[in-house]
């Protein structure tokens, strides 16, 4: 490690900089959104330009030393010991927009927030994530859920070029007439094959979210014992393609801060405020507890969930896809919540969550192929465990795992969806769904990554 430390202080620009344990800054460097297997690496590499990047990992791989990026810090596996280093790109981030074409160019480590603000300036947006401090570059090549996808389909789907440095340490480009075949794995698994550096996004007016590019955001609130009922009027009123919205429908504790359960259904509507009033009546004449609706733009897209951002403590995040909203499966899961509630001491701001996307059309970014797949996934089940005390992480996981049984239990494990970004521990075949597709993928990563620098997913 000393040798390589040595030789990268002697190879990288002086913009660069380089951690260890003796820094000042290393250990929060070093923090992530999860303390979940978080260990200690024996440096911290924090390069200030691509060059940077290609050549600190072609030193790593050299002295043989393993590395993982690191951008916001969201991930569970951005971390490694004392043996390996962590590539840190918050010194090297950009966004350049170009309105004319609808285009950004996302470099290195920016976060979220960065391309909202970037984007909302030149009046254009894009799929983001739901999270501030999320990274945006491993976002969208895991797959890009997002909140616009009824509108413009999924992250990687918005995917038009990509930059990425290969185990050789050589900057790869891709395009439609570039190394296609790469672009389409960068499109969903792109962690896996190399450090992806830079990738130029497609983006879309504001006004297409609204009038004057405002959506509306709202909030319904129930008792937990409505789930049977509330759960069945969102089926319905989320499965028609007559207007579009993205939501959450949850069970948490009462954000007000009264000692009880609450089950929240979290609309976003592409439309304006009467328009969500009619679409979400169903739901509203079922006499809740109460419900409001706001304005709501794209740059505050995620404002309001700040509070599931700080780092530290233990927090777990799973993804399933689901065929359809089964309401006897969600009231079980409601139970369940109850469960971990009263046996895990400190969970009280764990959340089960319903995510829906109602289905979006399929010409534009739909029409792009993708490692990713899932287009016809409009459902996904989001479980977020949160507590203190590390002795429960076994009792907690087998709470996370008994929700994704519990929603599964109509399907059959052939069917079986995963999301790569937020599951490596599911089957390759239930995060990329046919033979041919991971036969494709495992292709790329023998003639990308044969050595399994990126992980040794897909050999």
């Amino acid at each position: 490690m000393e040798s390589l430390i040595q030789t990268l202080q002697k190879t990288l620009s002086p913009d660069s900089v380089i951690l260890t344990s003796n820094n000042p800054d290393f250990a929060s460097s070093i923090e992530r959104w999860t303390n979940i297997d978080r260990k200690v690496p024996g440096a911290v590499v924090q390069p200030a330009s691509e060059h940077d990047i290609a050549k600190t990992i072609e030193k790593a791989v050299q002295a043989n030393i393993p590395f993982v990026p690191a951008t916001g810090g969201h991930s569970t596996w951005s971390t490694t010991g004392k043996e390996g280093i962590v590539i840190d790109l918050s010194r090297y981030k950009y966004a350049r927009v170009n309105p004319s074409e609808h285009t950004v160019a996302v470099g290195g480590g920016l976060l979220t927030k960065e391309l909202q603000k970037a984007l909302n300036e030149k009046h254009e947006f894009t799929t983001v994530a739901n999270g501030n401090t999320v990274g945006v570059i491993p976002y969208i090549i895991g797959g890009g859920i997002s909140s616009y996808t009824p509108l413009i389909g999924y992250g990687c789907e918005n995917l038009l070029a990509a930059k990425m440095v290969s185990a050789s340490g050589k900057v790869i480009e891709m395009s439609e007439t570039h190394n296609l075949d790469l672009l389409w794995g960068i499109r969903g698994a792109g962690q896996f094959l190399g450090l992806v550096t830079e990738i130029t996004l497609r983006t879309y007016p504001l006004s297409l979210i609204g009038p004057k590019g405002v959506r509306q955001i709202g909030t319904i609130f129930y008792p937990v014992d409505r789930a049977l009922e509330a759960c069945r009027a969102l089926a319905k009123v989320t499965s028609g393609k007559d207007h579009a919205s993205a939501g959450h429908f949850m069970v948490m504790k009462d954000p007000s801060g009264k000692d009880r359960r609450v089950l929240m259904v979290a609309p976003q509507y592409f439309g304006t405020g009467p328009e969500l009033q009619a679409t979400f009546k169903p739901l509203i004449d079922l006499d809740p507890l109460s419900h409001q609706h706001m304005d709501s733009t794209f740059l505050t897209h995620s404002d309001h969930l700040d509070w599931m951002l700080p780092k530290g403590e233990f927090k777990r995040f799973s993804q399933t896809g689901m065929k359809s909203i089964n309401p006897e499966n969600f009231v079980k899961l409601v139970n369940l919540h109850q469960n971990l509630l009263d046996t895990v001491p400190g969970t009280e701001r764990s959340v089960f969550t319903l995510e829906w996307h109602t289905p979006t059309p399929g010409t534009g970014a739909r029409e792009i192929r993708t490692a990713f797949g899932h287009k016809e996934v409009d459902i996904w089940l989001n479980i977020l465990t949160w507590y203190t005390d590390p002795a429960y992480h076994e009792k907690v996981l087998e709470f996370d795992q008994k929700a994704q049984e519990l929603m599964r239990a109509d399907s059959v494990p052939e069917a079986y969806i995963a999301y790569t970004n937020t599951s490596r521990n599911d089957p390759i075949e239930y995060r990329y769904k046919g033979k041919e597709r991971v036969a494709k993928l495992k292709s790329l990563k023998q003639e990308w990554d044969r050595e399994g620098r990126f992980t040794k997913e897909l050999l």
